[in-house]
């Protein structure tokens, strides 16, 4: 039984940015929502170089963007793909913070089932954050910018846990929201929402991290509707 275990969590493949291996920095307003993201993707439980991935995906009418652990699978019963998930999600009716909230409910159960087959190590290179999901656009007949942004972190004693924060809402009571994500306390907020997340993204890029990389995929969101500012190959497919 012990060998049986021992396969099943060296069979366990996450594909993430951990902290401090991703980088997303999203900043709304009332008149536009920018996210920048870098797009690398790594493994935690190998060494060998993942395909990009464009972190910031158009789906009906909302925006959603990435960061952390995207994918992972521990067997035919414990399987894990944030994007597949998110992308169904947005695809239904309703408003976009119920959405959040499916999302929330739905992506938690299914990293619970994950993490259970995950050995310390990856607990220890996830360092306490695990994913977070940014649902941005606007609602049908309201028009109005809308960011929710779900996230999901570790205790420390490992357990789950998630939230929502809703702009406009509790999230951000002044109607601005700024996200770093993984979270950091190293940030210039006096500049522009466009100069401000590239400036932030290609910082984290510039340190040469196995883990972060280049090319940078920037986005603004206004009541028009989506515009690429830097949209790298990999988000033109």
């Amino acid at each position: 039984m012990m060998h049986r275990i021992a396969r099943v969590l060296l069979g366990v493949t996450i594909l993430a940015g951990a902290a401090g291996a991703t980088s997303l920095a999203v900043i709304r307003t009332d008149k536009e929502i920018v996210i920048a993201a870098d797009s690398r993707v790594t493994s935690l439980s190998s060494e060998e170089a993942q395909p990009d991935m464009c972190k910031v995906r158009q789906t009906g009418n909302a925006i959603a963007a990435f960061v952390g652990m995207v994918s992972a699978s521990a067997g035919p019963n414990a399987v894990f793909d944030a994007t597949g998930t998110v992308d169904a999600i947005l695809d239904e009716n309703g408003t976009l913070a119920a959405k959040a909230e499916k999302i929330r409910s739905t992506l938690g159960r299914q990293l619970e089932r994950v993490l259970g087959f995950a050995p310390r190590t990856v607990f220890v290179q996830l360092n306490g954050f695990v994913l977070g999901v940014v649902v941005a656009g606007e609602d049908e007949d309201e028009p109005v910018m809308k960011l929710h942004y779900v996230e999901f972190t570790l205790s420390r004693a490992g357990a789950l846990i998630s939230s929502v924060s809703h702009c406009p809402g509790d999230g951000c009571p002044r109607g601005v929201l700024r996200i770093v994500a993984p979270p950091t306390r190293d940030i210039d907020f006096h500049d522009t929402g466009e100069h401000w997340a590239r400036g932030y993204v290609q910082s984290q890029i510039d340190r040469g991290l196995p883990t972060i990389g280049p090319p940078l995929q920037l986005v603004r969101i206004t009541h028009r509707g989506l515009d690429w500012i830097d949209q790298p190959l990999v988000c033109s497919k």
